[in-house]
């Protein structure tokens, strides 16, 4: 772990991005406010098109435990037909999705704070990768299937915090891969006393890691991304992303593209 605070420390003594600048709409150029943000906006409207899981909300819900006051929307949806299964699988999750002007703003603050620019190799570089990662769906808890490693074989993922979670509970895991009623239902409402010790690595909307969150300046003891994945990230999340939902800045998305490849020009 010390040279994720060794990262952090050059960080910060080069000045190459500073976590807690607190950029605001209205520190970005005037130009860009006034023609390239109307522009990024609708782009937006297109990454939020890409929200595949968003196909029928059952309801918009303010006291989800440890998400209280957030407009957490539930949605039920279903894949495209299974290749092993030959079925469309139902899903059941909670999200709490940036609108298109939200989604805007925290890209085009990442880009002031990262890179003092708003150039859209910059911004279409967070958008593109957004829309490619989670189509900003942060899944507050749920599950989330995905075809990742075969075409049309969609696995599921259960979802806490934003991080993918292993699930300990007896019976609680789908064998083949298709998850019961009973088990959707108890996504939802599972608690880190239902989990495994480790927990996955990456964070939405742009998977952000344990070594970003680090590498940006970030204290908490979050452990590592290999044999240390603790709980704590998702505490970690949780706050940060809580603390965007009200602000017109992301700390995750920040923190990504602080350490990301992706960004360098």
């Amino acid at each position: 772990m010390k040279r994720y605070y060794l990262i952090a420390a050059l960080i910060a003594l080069f000045g190459v991005q500073q976590l807690k600048a607190q950029t605001t709409f209205q520190d970005l150029p005037a130009d860009f406010r006034a023609n390239g943000f109307p522009q990024l906006v609708e782009e937006c409207k297109d990454v939020l098109k890409a929200a595949y899981m968003a196909q029928t909300k059952l309801g918009t819900f303010y006291d989800v435990p440890n998400w209280e006051g957030y407009p957490v929307e539930l949605w039920e949806y279903y894949t495209g037909v299974d290749v092993k299964k030959n079925v469309k699988k139902r899903g059941l999750v909670y999200l709490l999705m940036p609108s298109p002007e939200r989604l805007a703003t925290w890209i085009a603050t990442t880009c002031w704070e990262v890179k003092q620019s708003v150039d859209t190799t910059y911004l279409h570089c967070i958008r593109d990768f957004i829309k490619w990662q989670s189509g900003a769906q942060f899944a507050v808890a749920g599950v989330v299937y995905e075809d990742m490693y075969t075409p049309k074989f969609y696995e599921p993922y259960v979802f806490k915090d934003g991080v993918t979670v292993y699930v300990a509970t007896e019976g609680m895991v789908p064998a083949d891969k298709h998850c019961t009623d009973e088990q959707l239902e108890f996504y939802l409402r599972l608690t880190n006393d239902n989990l495994k010790p480790n927990t996955g690595r990456y964070a939405r909307i742009c998977s952000t890691s344990r070594d970003h969150y680090y590498a940006a300046g970030g204290k908490e003891d979050v452990g590592d991304n290999d044999q240390n994945r603790n709980h704590k990230w998702l505490e970690v999340v949780r706050k940060l992303y809580q603390e965007a939902w009200n602000s017109d800045r992301n700390e995750l998305m920040i923190a990504w593209a602080t350490a990301s490849p992706y960004m360098v020009k």
